[in-house]
């Protein structure tokens, strides 16, 4: 299950249609608000927290995020928050695609050899489908070949110079 985006300011809709006169004090109350938070305590900014979001705001929240939420708690209160699409993208951007994070054992095929050298005598490993091969003995990873290598815990990805793969760029489509 996805992690909630964040919570939602309570009382978001408005009731009734309000008067030009009315929504240009809308407007300037808002502004107000908005504009004295900077200047409001870290103790006052959690309580304005609170009274919108409903829940503690989080203990190791800067107070640059916190002034930045209460405002945006403010207008999404005052105006509406985010409409039914945009929630909809923002919970499906949120989402795994489906997909398992490709492990580190996808990182070289199967069929690959890798070579250290190591105190002047070189080491062949063969890839597996499951495993790795070394001096004719199947192992689970690469760090209990350079284990035995070298009599010592070593990241076997490191030890055998494996790089990772570059980070791709973002689907937009």
């Amino acid at each position: 299950m996805a992690p909630a985006l964040s919570p939602r300011p309570r009382c978001l809709r408005r009731r009734g249609r309000s008067s030009p006169q009315t929504e240009q004090e809308l407007k300037a109350s808002v502004t107000a608000r908005v504009l004295s938070l900077p200047n409001c305590s870290r103790g006052e900014l959690e309580e304005q927290w609170r009274a919108l979001w409903g829940s503690e705001p989080p203990r190791q929240g800067s107070r640059e995020f916190l002034t930045r939420a209460v405002a945006y708690g403010i207008q999404a209160q005052a105006f509406g928050g985010l409409d039914a699409k945009t929630l909809q993208l923002l919970r499906k951007a949120n989402q795994v695609n489906g997909d398992r994070p490709k492990g580190l054992a996808n990182r070289i095929s199967k069929g690959s050899k890798l070579f250290r050298e190591w105190h002047g005598e070189t080491h062949e490993v063969l890839v597996l489908d499951k495993g790795f091969a070394w001096r004719g003995e199947t192992y689970s990873s690469l760090g209990a070949i350079a284990r035995a290598i070298t009599g010592a815990h070593w990241n076997g990805w490191a030890f055998f110079g494996v790089k990772r793969r570059p980070k791709e760029p973002p689907d937009n489509g």
